[in-house]
């Protein structure tokens, strides 16, 4: 038996689009980010979801909120499906963290373990044990769940075997990546960073 997953990262904050380090800051979506998300929402229209479960930081609940719209459907939120944390380096820019921490800064900022960022295993962990749950509680149905971009990657990651993940491919604000989990086979990618609802054009799943 097949679930599907629809990964869907959050709109755009206003420190995505300055290059602010976000981590577990919990930054609402920007008006940009706001219309990004209504996009998804039109988007998905025509898509039914049997569930739909969100990070609890306010840009991903917003998102959420989008796809939930003319659904009779609440949202499950979860502090597992969290960005990761990013430590001491939340809350400043990203060219600051890149000087300071000219040596090392790129291992840390995609293995994590140092500064007080959570590390990329641990990432892995509580995001597959969640999507896991996910898959336990709604077997054979299709499930919306909206994270973050870090954490998605992670997660392509694992799945892919190393196809997918950091640096090796970047999650825009409000993609898609679509998730199938058979019971027997386990885990396959489908579709990943699908944005067709930010082109004028628009196309349907």
């Amino acid at each position: 038996m097949e679930t599907e997953i629809f990964l869907i990262r959050h709109g755009q904050t206003h420190w995505n689009k300055i290059k602010r380090v976000q981590g577990h800051q919990d930054e609402p979506l920007s008006p940009e980010g706001m219309e990004q998300a209504r996009l998804l929402g039109k988007f998905l229209r025509s898509v039914t979801f049997h569930a739909i479960y969100s990070s609890d930081l306010k840009r991903a609940v917003q998102t959420a909120e989008q796809v939930a719209t003319g659904r009779d459907l609440s949202i499950h939120t979860s502090s597992s499906l969290r960005e990761r944390c990013m430590g001491e380096w939340e809350g400043r820019m990203l060219e600051e963290v890149k000087e300071k921490h000219s040596d090392d800064w790129s291992t840390v900022w995609y293995m994590g373990g140092k500064y007080g960022v959570e590390a990329a295993e641990k990432i892995r962990a509580r995001m597959l044990a969640t999507l896991d749950h996910i898959v336990r509680e709604h077997t054979g149905r299709r499930v919306a769940v909206i994270s973050h971009g870090g954490s998605i990657n992670t997660v392509l990651q694992a799945i892919s075997g190393g196809l997918y993940g950091p640096g090796r491919n970047r999650i825009q604000n409000t993609s898609v990546s679509h998730l199938v989990h058979h019971s027997d086979t386990g885990w396959r990618v489908e579709k990943v960073n699908d944005v067709a609802h930010l082109r004028s054009e628009g196309t349907s799943i």
